[in-house]
């Protein structure tokens, strides 16, 4: 059961380092695409320059809110990832207490069994004894 805890961790790991490379690719992908469409709106634009300055202004503006709400949501996506774990491991360290007191209920139960069972078996040699006993003097 503990090794496959850790290979299921190792798994969410390299999961979790695979979000944040994606992150981090979209927003270099975001910020270079941002930079060529600025410099191709500026070199093919029918605009003024300060119309033109504007509307590099406004997308930059867009795609960093886009990069900040991506961000956002991977951060509250691993979070409640985080979360969860917590919620699982918690859980299962409770079950494992509540299955050590089961056994241990059950070795005890087994062990009073055990001793009855003994003692009734000795109450029984001692009875047989006893009669023996009896039995032999009757013969002598």
């Amino acid at each position: 059961m503990k090794l496959y805890r850790v290979i299921e961790e190792k798994r969410k790991q390299k999961e979790r380092a695979r979000k944040t490379e994606a992150t981090k690719k979209l927003a270099v992908g975001t910020a270079i695409g941002t930079a060529i469409g600025a410099a191709a709106g500026v070199l093919l634009a029918p605009k003024s320059g300060k119309e033109t300055r504007d509307d590099i202004a406004n997308k930059s503006k867009e795609v960093t809110d886009t990069v900040k709400k991506s961000a956002t949501e991977q951060i509250e996506a691993t979070k409640e990832w985080s979360n969860k774990v917590k919620n699982d491991l918690k859980k299962g360290i409770e079950e494992l207490h509540d299955k050590k007191k089961e056994q241990a209920e059950d070795v005890s139960d087994i062990v009073e069994d055990v001793i009855d069972d003994s003692n009734e078996g000795l109450a029984s040699v001692e009875e047989i004894l006893e009669d023996s006993i009896e039995d032999e003097k009757e013969i002598k």
